[in-house]
């Protein structure tokens, strides 16, 4: 594949219209501009493949060729069940690989394929001819477990089960939910309510241990019966039940598991006549997916910066076989949006 000429510095703030000095200054994460002028440079900076002596020196420690003499295949397998999450990641892997001269295409696994059904999807997919496979949280765990034992490089982007051999990264919803429930006590909230999964997935479970345990640290008891409450297919009853539970327990703040959760807890809140946040404070514990929510509260998990880091982590693998598996956990910022109210403000 044609490969990018090399780009200086001097070029790169030509195109832009800028000075070096402020190209250098936002490459550099320096302050001393606007976040525009800073995005402005750093796309461009990818888009042209131009790297500071930082990058380059990064690259040579973790042994990435910046450019490799032989275009690698990846293959990132992900239930057909494509959730926006996954997507975000999968447009940051294949950024980096891009950049780097490598290829990663999706490969799709029906979301009730049989185990005994697994080697031909494998074989009909390529699986096994790729240079190495990505494997993301929503393949079920017994298939899961399979694909580990495959004999080629392996990146779970994903939490890792208990003694897993192979290298982990992803998104931190455990600092994540810690995060969360610490807003919303600095702003009075003792009673909250946790809303949604905590078994379907590792990262479903994670969540939960984490609220657990950070409600523990602020002296609070939880008990299941009180925060969880299963979400039905019949969307009359479980709205029922959520305000049956709102009456019983009377939480003054919410924190909801995913994306999905919190379209029915806003539905609800508004037939029962809950305002937000004026009656109850929500958070959501997932990223925004279709743009519904914009000003929600929740924590910042960094979906396309995991796929980023797991395609350098992918190719450290290649270079460094031996070496000891490690676990990445990438975590984020908090977006204090608008639907959180400090009880001190209440009349």
């Amino acid at each position: 594949m044609p490969r990018k000429k090399n780009v200086t510095l001097p070029q790169l703030a030509e195109k832009l219209g800028l000075s070096a000095y402020t190209v250098s200054k936002a490459l550099r994460g320096l302050p001393g501009m606007s976040e525009q002028t800073r995005s402005e440079v750093i796309q461009l900076a990818k888009e042209l493949g131009y790297l500071t002596k930082d990058q380059e020196s990064s690259l040579l420690y973790e042994g990435i060729p910046r450019l490799s003499a032989k275009q690698r295949r990846f293959l990132m397998a992900t239930s057909s069940k494509y959730s926006y999450s996954i997507q975000q990641m999968f447009m940051g892997l294949k950024e980096r690989m891009n950049e780097l001269g490598h290829k990663v295409d999706i490969a799709f696994m029906p979301e009730t394929l049989p185990a005994d059904r697994l080697e031909g999807w494998m074989e009909q997919e390529g699986v096994l001819y790729a240079d190495g496979l990505f494997i993301t949280p929503l393949i079920p765990e017994p298939l899961e477990a399979v694909l580990l034992e495959l004999k080629l490089p392996r990146i779970l982007i994903n939490f890792p089960p208990v003694g897993a051999k192979v290298d982990s990264v992803i998104w931190d919803v455990y600092d994540a939910t810690m995060q969360s429930v610490r807003y919303l006590t600095e702003n009075g909230h003792r009673n909250i309510a946790y809303i949604g999964d905590t078994a379907r997935t590792r990262g479903y479970k994670q969540r939960w241990l984490a609220f657990r345990e950070a409600m523990k640290q602020e002296g609070e008891e939880v008990r299941e019966e009180s925060h969880l409450i299963p979400f039905s297919s019949d969307n009359a009853e479980w709205r029922e039940a959520f305000e049956r539970h709102l009456e019983r327990s009377k939480p003054t703040a919410l924190l909801c598991s995913s994306y999905q959760n919190v379209s029915w807890v806003f539905y609800a809140c508004s037939e029962a006549g809950y305002r937000i946040p004026d009656d109850l404070s929500v958070i959501m514990l997932d990223n925004v997916g279709d743009g519904l929510f914009p000003s929600i509260t929740r924590p910042e998990l960094l979906m396309p910066e995991t796929g980023y880091r797991a395609a350098d982590r992918m190719l450290w693998r290649l270079a460094n076989a031996r070496l000891p598996y490690e676990h990445i956990r990438l975590q984020g910022t908090f977006f204090r949006g608008d639907t959180v109210k400090h009880l001190a403000d209440k009349p």
